[in-house]
């Protein structure tokens, strides 16, 4: 986060503020010069209140901290998506092929870590198990921690790749794009992301007995926020998983009866392949839960 300072200071420069104007009630002048010569890292809350009093969102921070390109990372998630999309497995290799190259060229992490994207795609076409060895793993997740400020790239590479890390390893990142969510939730694309995110976490933890008391709190968070009407399988997942839990901690009846709602407006909405996923997802619950 470092190198943000001294784009804020270009932007402050090309704005006409001073120092004394920018930093006054935020914090010190001693503190925001530090960050603009990249001598010093601010928090968040102090990074998103430079960026109000700029009028600047956190994508049009970006779009100039990129010297007004469009982010190559998105760009990569987009073609990655089409070709899932698409079930073409050989665009997904070749993807993967040109980050590889990119990685061993480069040395920047953000392209290995799309390497695990892509075999996440590749193996869910395949029809494989989802593996990645623990070193790679371990990669993945020192990366995500060592982002500051978590942007659309980052959740997007989390959403994408969590279901490689053991269920331990996916509360902390998942809590952490809770945090951040205060902030960029303001940003649409960004609060959608999020909202993919928790949904995963939710479906993720919810075959864990353990971790009831986290999906708990995950599943509180996402019926607080203001999903949009338009988003009707985000709304409708989310009511599925609100029953599925009803399933797990034993009222079987009102669950079940929850989670067919669901699967009857996924089939309405002529989405055949989510009520297959979500049947047998809820046979595999039911299994869970029988008396041994």
């Amino acid at each position: 986060m470092n190198e943000y300072g001294k784009t804020i200071r270009k932007i402050r420069e090309e704005k006409g503020y001073t120092m004394q104007q920018l930093s006054d009630g935020i914090l010190s002048i001693s503190f925001l010069s530090k960050f603009e010569r990249g001598n010093s890292d601010i928090s968040i809350s102090y990074f998103f209140q430079i960026l109000e009093r700029l009028s600047l969102s956190y994508d049009e921070f970006l779009f100039v901290h990129n010297d007004f390109k469009l982010d190559n990372f998105e760009t990569f998630f987009d073609k990655a998506e089409q070709a899932y999309v698409n079930r073409n497995l050989s665009k997904l290799q070749t993807l993967k092929e040109v980050q590889i190259d990119k990685w061993r060229t480069t040395k920047i992490a953000a392209y290995r870590c799309n390497t695990l994207v892509l075999d996440v795609l590749i193996c869910i076409l395949r029809d494989e198990f989802i593996d990645a060895e623990k070193e790679a793993i371990e990669f993945l997740f020192d990366y995500l921690f060592q982002v500051e400020v978590w942007g659309y790239y980052e959740l997007r590479l989390y959403n994408t790749t969590m279901f490689l890390m053991p269920p331990e390893m996916v509360l902390t990142p998942s809590e952490t794009a809770v945090e951040k969510s205060v902030y960029l939730r303001k940003l649409a694309k960004v609060n959608q992301i999020i909202i993919y995110v928790l949904l995963n976490t939710l479906t993720y933890l919810i075959r864990h007995n353990k971790y009831l008391k986290e999906y708990e709190f995950f599943l509180d968070y996402l019926g607080n926020i203001p999903i949009p009407e338009k988003d009707l399988l985000s709304r409708n997942h989310l009511l599925y998983l609100q029953g599925i839990y009803e399933v797990k901690i034993g009222n079987k009846e009102k669950g079940i009866e929850v989670v067919n709602k669901a699967i009857s407006m996924f089939r309405e909405l002529g989405s055949t392949g989510l009520v297959t996923e979500r049947e047998n997802f809820l046979l595999i619950i039911l299994n869970d839960t029988k008396p041994k």
